[in-house]
């Protein structure tokens, strides 16, 4: 049973790194990101607003609050509570770490205590440890494109509100508590924010910050635009509102014509293993060589990261961005 469960975890261990790194090497070569930086870089040079702009790293610290405003202060936990507002904003960074943490002494402890071995600890304790990131990773994702399907029925709400002969500070207010979760809390912390003396530009592009969506960048710099030189804003956002409804709908038809190639290729991942089992189950002798030897757990670790790695790739041929 040891010689069983040990590789599995060695193996797991081995496909989270790659994972991770994987992941870590695509989030720096995101062209949309860079794009996103750019649009909020040119904002900040908008206007007579230079003295009322903060460095990012001091007003993550100003909304930390507690030991969570003490770990900010270090950039890997400072990137860490960046996405955790994005995905969860209710939830503290010191709690994020210790669910974490504790979930990975868990594991450590009760799978280390019944084999009585210590990689086999440090193993489960790494993978415990992991499985909160990528859930973090897939909630914040969800969320995020939650929002950006809200947006449009956003834009065309405020664009209502702005026609009726209400302010742009009223809309946002109203946007906060009529609209449905989870964009109504962006909008209604940006009302707080600017109701308690932030200035309305920054605290706009501390929601960009927030959601990191291009399309709320379109509609920050529209707004900015608007208050810097005048014009109609309900025309511009209904033409935002327009264009965003487009590009969703080419999104979705583009999901639909790469969803043959992203089965594929999870096919293809899930397959060697699925072999490997059989194998395993009708002969355990020569199967067994991969689990019972060093040689064999090294490969065995090593065609698990090559896998995961083939995994990301495929997602990355099969992800088109529009």
């Amino acid at each position: 049973m040891n010689y069983f469960i040990l590789p599995l975890l060695s193996a797991a261990a081995v496909a989270c790194a790659a994972w991770g790194l994987g992941n870590w090497i695509l989030t720096l070569t995101d062209p949309q990101r860079r794009k996103l930086k750019t649009r909020l870089a040119q904002m900040g040079h908008m206007g007579q607003v230079h003295s009322a702009n903060l460095p990012r790293s001091i007003v993550i610290q100003m909304e930390a609050i507690g030991l969570s405003a003490v770990l900010v202060r270090f950039a890997p936990f400072r990137r860490l509570y960046t996405r955790l507002v994005q995905a969860w904003p209710e939830l503290s960074l010191a709690k994020f770490l210790a669910y974490d943490l504790g979930l990975g002494l868990l594991l450590a402890m009760v799978l280390g205590g019944v084999m009585n071995s210590w990689p086999m600890a440090g193993a489960a304790m790494a993978f415990g440890m992991w499985v909160p990131l990528q859930l973090l990773s897939g909630r914040r994702a969800k969320r995020k494109r939650q929002i950006e399907n809200q947006l449009p029925e956003a834009l065309d709400f405020l664009s209502r509100i702005l026609k009726a002969g209400h302010g742009l500070t009223t809309g946002l207010q109203m946007m906060g508590t009529e609209l449905a979760e989870p964009i109504a809390s962006e909008f209604r912390r940006c009302y707080d924010q600017h109701s308690l003396g932030h200035p309305l530009e920054n605290a706009l592009r501390g929601m960009v910050d927030r959601v990191e969506s291009t399309d709320f960048a379109f509609f920050v710099t529209a707004v900015l635009i608007q208050r810097q030189t005048g014009g109609d804003l309900s025309e511009v956002l209904g033409n935002i509102s327009n264009m965003i409804r487009g590009r969703i709908r080419l999104q979705s038809h583009v999901k639909a014509k790469t969803a043959e190639g992203r089965l594929t290729g999870y096919v293809l991942v899930a397959f060697p293993a699925l072999m490997f089992l059989v194998s395993y189950a009708l002969s355990p002798q020569q199967a067994g060589i991969l689990l019972h030897t060093s040689t064999g757990l090294t490969l065995l670790g090593v065609a698990v990261g090559l896998q995961m790695l083939g995994l990301i790739a495929i997602r990355k041929i099969t992800t088109v961005t529009v």
